[in-house]
């Protein structure tokens, strides 16, 4: 048993105990076998144990109640917990916890559907309901309206949208969260909004309340245990449709955004992204396979990273072209109609760009939108691993920022010699799925047998993120074990924000019990350590 910094093994067992008497002996696993599931199965020290972030042992409550009796209890004992929805954030720490030897207070017991609200497109959960489920409930009683599931499927909407999760239908998923069921650090049970209104008649309709709105202080925090959230939904739309434009001339990229967000503003698109195919032919990125181009290897292992005119002729020898853009329309047929219509206009006006449209989806319940973990297979294409963790900066849409980024990246990458990582994730498009203003890259790291090798690829993590950083790009999220080093890019004003957290912290946690040092917010006594 592992046991958390600071922490009596008499006080410890003596909080496992007392959790029992909550939950119950059967939902309290202490033994080493038990523990082990909740370790990281993507861990990026793989074959290194003495690294690895390890829970000392786990709870499972099955009601509010409980959870605020687990808390209370291990503020007694002051030991160190750390809650998760279903533990399935794969590439951002999984159900590991923040500080070894923390107790892991696993959700999945508490998984109700509390209300599907059809008239008014809203639902309430609880934490330990994943999207697959969902989507049973749904399709059994024809609800409709759209799941927005993550690449794990199996994952769960609270914990997904409180991490900033993406999915296809919602985009931005926490945007749909509306109003919160909370227990403090102390035990005490707090609603949002106007959930904090006694026999609140439109908890999930309006979800400021009075005064300030706090809903995302529990967001990639550790301020609270989320026990009930209300989402809105996203209508099944008659039909969906995407399209793509494309243009054998790097110099369409910047018209292509400015069109492409344009529309996505004025409401036209539901979702957009951008991208160069030929700088990305070889690129196994998601589980791309390559193309077969070696010369685009050639030009990214150059410091210039080759000229466009040099892109631009390669894609015009190979048939691939430059620049691709692409976006996505839904509702009803006739509206659906229209705005392709329309996007064909623009693009047809700009000499060059070629626009096709994809096949339409009629949304007939035939599966198809159910949620998966096809995503994860994918990565197979590189090799066997054990798994992968995620670097993933966020940018601009435009032009500039995407080649400046890229370039940073190749040349952290040539600087750490990784020629081998340089020639799979050489260039990455910006994906925009969810957010209006902002591009994402993301970029797997996988985990391997070669220890050496998962060392470097950690160092080189790193560095990538610290010189994002320096060029004010931030990561938008990161994996458990590497949240100070992201937390230390939001550096303004001597570190304002995370001293900010850190006040918050120290005043509703005073004993810092609840996951010490989740997203880079330690409590006092670990601060220094």
């Amino acid at each position: 048993m592992r046991l958390p910094k600071g922490v009596s093994s008499g006080d410890f067992s003596k909080a496992l105990g007392e959790f029992a008497s909550v939950v119950g002996k059967d939902w309290v696993f202490s033994s080493d076998e038990d523990v082990a599931m909740y370790d990281d199965a993507y861990t990026p020290f793989f074959g290194e144990p003495e690294l690895q972030l390890v829970p000392g042992a786990a709870v499972a409550p099955a009601k509010v109640e409980e959870v605020q009796a687990v808390v209370r209890i291990a503020n007694k004992y002051k030991v160190p917990l750390y809650p998760v929805s279903t533990g399935r954030n794969l590439g951002y720490g999984g159900s590991s916890p923040s500080l070894s030897g923390s107790v892991i207070v696993d959700l999945k017991r508490m998984n109700r559907i509390l209300e599907v609200n059809v008239k008014e497109g809203y639902m309430v959960v609880e934490p330990g309901i994943n999207f697959m489920e969902l989507y049973r409930h749904f399709q059994t009683n024809e609800v409709p309206y759209l799941l927005s599931p993550p690449q794990p499927g199996w994952g769960s909407p609270i914990g997904n949208g409180l991490e900033h999760g993406t999915g296809p239908a919602a985009g931005d998923n926490f945007s749909m969260v509306k109003g919160l069921e909370v227990v403090l650090p102390n035990g005490e049970l707090l609603r949002t909004g106007m959930g904090a209104v006694p026999n609140s008649k439109l908890w999930q309709n309006y979800a400021y309340g009075y005064g300030p709105y706090i809903d995302g202080m529990f967001s990639q925090s550790n301020f609270g245990i989320v026990t009930k959230a209300g989402f809105w939904l996203v209508p099944k739309p008659e039909v969906d449709q995407a399209f793509s434009v494309t243009s054998m001339k790097t110099e369409d990229m910047q018209p292509l955004i400015d069109a492409l967000l344009q529309m996505r503003l004025q409401g036209v698109l539901y979702t957009w992204g951008i991208g160069s195919p030929i700088r990305e032919s070889m690129s196994t990125n998601d589980g791309r396979r390559p193309y077969g181009v070696p010369q685009v290897q050639t030009l990214n292992r150059r410091r210039d990273g080759g000229t466009p005119a040099e892109w631009d002729k390669l894609g015009q020898d190979n048939n691939i072209a430059a620049v691709r853009g692409t976006g996505s329309v839904r509702g009803p047929a006739g509206v659906v109609k229209a705005q392709l219509e329309y996007a064909r206009t623009v693009f047809s006006a700009m000499p060059g760009v070629t626009y096709t449209e994809g096949k339409p989806n009629l949304h007939r319940g035939d599966g198809t939108e159910a949620p998966s973990l096809q995503a994860f297979g994918l990565l197979a294409v590189q090799g066997s691993n054990h798994g992968h963790f995620y670097f993933s900066p966020m940018l601009r849409p435009n032009a500039k920022d995407i080649f400046e980024l890229n370039d940073m990246i190749r040349n952290v990458m040539l600087d750490a010699g990784d020629v081998d990582m340089l020639d799979n994730y050489g260039w990455s498009s910006g994906r925009t799925t969810a957010y209006p203003k902002a591009l994402m890259i993301l970029m797997e790291f996988l985990v391997t047998d070669d220890i050496a090798l998962n060392r470097r690829r950690r160092d080189l993590w790193k560095k990538l993120v610290q010189a994002c950083g320096q060029h004010g790009f931030a990561e938008y999220r990161a994996p458990v074990a590497f949240a100070d080093e992201v937390m230390n890019q939001y550096s303004f004003n001597n570190h304002s924000l995370r001293r900010f957290h850190e006040s918050i912290k120290d005043a509703i946690d005073p004993n810092g019990i609840l996951a010490p040092g989740a997203r880079g917010i330690w409590p006092k006594h670990l601060r220094n350590a």
